[in-house]
This record gives C-alpha cells, structure tokens and sequence, in this order.
C-alpha cells in the first residue's frame, strides 16, 4: 500500500505515539533474543542421569534408575514422559520416544504423522527426527515411521549399528561402518563422504559423524560453519539447527556453528555425552548431573 504523507503538525501526537511503540517492540525483540530459555528447555532438574537429548524445545533424560524426565514445552505431552523404565530416550520436534527395558520402543507427544505411533518389536536405539522416528531393531534392521514425503522414513535394506533422524532425512552407520542416508537431500546433507565412522547425527541440514580415528566430518549446510568441525579427536557429535557439539576424548566439550544464543559456548568441565537442540544444547557431566546451555 502507497504510503501517504502528511504534515508533521498535524499528526505529531500521532507520530510520537507510534515511534514510542516501536521503541517497546524493539525492546521486547532484544530480550526474546538474549538466549532467553523460554520453556525452560535449559534448565535441568536436580540429579543422576545417564543420558540427555536436546529437542526442539524441550529436553528428556534417562535417570540412573531408568525413569525419564523431561523439561520445556510441553503443549503437546512431549515433556510427560510414561512411568516407566528406558534405556535410552530421544527428543524430536514436538515428541519424544524411549527405548524400555524390555526393548520395546514407547512414544509421547505430537502424532499427527504417526511419528509418535512406534511398530512392535525389540530395538537397542531410537532417534526422534522432525516429524518422523527411526530405530535400530535387535536384528539390526532399522525401522522408521511417521511423516515420509522424502522417503525419510524409507530405510535401506542392510544392518545398521546405529540411526538418527534429522529434518526431513536420515542417517545410520552400518555394520560396516560406512554411512547411508536417505530423504532430501538439500546440500548434500543426505550425501555421505565414504569411509568407516563409529557414529552418525542428522541435524537440520546438516549431518555430522565421528571417523574410526575420532576425527569429525561433516556436510551438508554450512553458512554458520556448523559443518567446518574443529581439530582433535571426539568420542561422539551432535548436530543440531545450526550448530553442532562433540564430545573430545578428554572429556571436554567443542561447540563450532551458530551461537547467536550461546547454544555454542559450552561449560567447561568433563561430560560423557552431549546434544544439541534446536538454539540450545545439553550435557550430562561425569558426575551424572546434567548442564544445559543456550536458548
């Protein structure tokens, strides 16, 4: 619409009032862009836990008797975790899905593609993607389901070792240690460099892996420098949006990406593993406390 002028002095009232306004807004925008952690997706409770997995904006972790907690948003049950006993858990967008003792695999939170609706069946692992989930079956078959406009959830035949599901595409490492992905492939993010890897993570448009030698690769995306990992040997990595964490063989943790929310500035100290969200990132340290940074 053509914008139409007038005399100062006859809208002056008008155009203070307006000008007050924008001076608010700005105001509100800033301090939505300080790393506010909105949901509390990074703010863990207090205990023992053996892992974490950051989501989108939420996070789960498995305490040390194999009870879930999870904290953040929460609008569609994603942080309400089943009493019951896991293994391991795994944050996506808006759900979250375990692995139980008994290796059947349990889902909570938004479902509208069935994402949150897991086969029967015995897995070791489990990966909440955007809008679908994949795992890795006692077999080492992997099995997918949810939202498959990509084929994001349309596994290669073959045994897998491990499985993770990013935006609208997929990763695992086979037995082999070779990597295959599937889905879309925007820049090369479901395009693997060859080679033997012991672990693989989908992020947003980017996948990161760790080499047999504990160097990090990565592809796909990399405006933000989320795919340009760091020198030094890790012994796992976690891509996130836009920005990727690993944990180095001593125990530390490296952050390389977008950090606009300090999602890649992490704490020092020695952790076991880590996991990168959407803007925020989280840990559990030696001592099985767990730490969270960013947004």
């Amino acid at each position: 619409m053509k914008a139409i002028r007038r005399p100062w002095s006859m809208n002056r009232s008008l155009a203070m009032a307006l000008l007050l306004l924008y001076l608010a807004l700005l105001g509100a925008i800033a301090a939505c862009g300080r790393g506010d952690d909105d949901y509390g997706q990074s703010t863990p409770p207090a205990g023992e836990f053996t892992s974490v997995s950051a989501g989108d904006n939420h996070t789960c972790e498995v305490r040390r008797d194999g009870t879930v907690a999870c904290w953040g948003y929460d609008q569609y049950g994603q942080s309400t975790p089943p009493a019951e006993r896991f293994t391991s858990v795994s944050a996506g967008d808006n759900h979250t899905c375990g692995v139980r003792r008994d290796g059947t695999v349990a889902c909570w939170g938004y479902d509208q593609y069935g994402q949150s609706t897991p086969p029967t069946g015995e897995f070791e692992s489990v990966s909440g993607g955007f809008h679908h989930t994949c795992g890795v079956k006692r077999d080492g078959t992997v099995a997918c389901w949810g939202y498959d406009q990509y084929d994001q959830s349309t596994p290669p035949a073959g045994k897998f070792t491990s499985v993770s599901a990013g935006f609208y595409h997929t990763c695992g490492v086979g037995r082999d240690g070779t990597i295959a992905c599937w889905g879309q492939d925007v820049s090369g993010r479901a395009t693997p460099p060859g080679g033997e890897f012991t672990s693989v993570s989908a992020g947003d448009n980017h996948t990161c892996g760790v080499r047999r030698d504990g160097t990090a690769t990565c592809w796909g995306h990399d405006e933000d420098g989320q795919s340009t990992p760091p020198a030094g040997e890790f012994i796992s990595v976690s891509a996130g949006d836009n920005h990727t964490c690993g944990v180095r063989r001593d125990g530390t943790v490296a952050c390389w990406g977008r950090d606009v929310f300090g999602q890649s500035t992490p704490p020092a100290g020695e952790f076991t593993s880590v996991s990168a969200g959407f803007y925020h990132t989280c840990g559990v340290r030696r001592d099985g406390t767990a730490a969270c940074w960013g947004r």
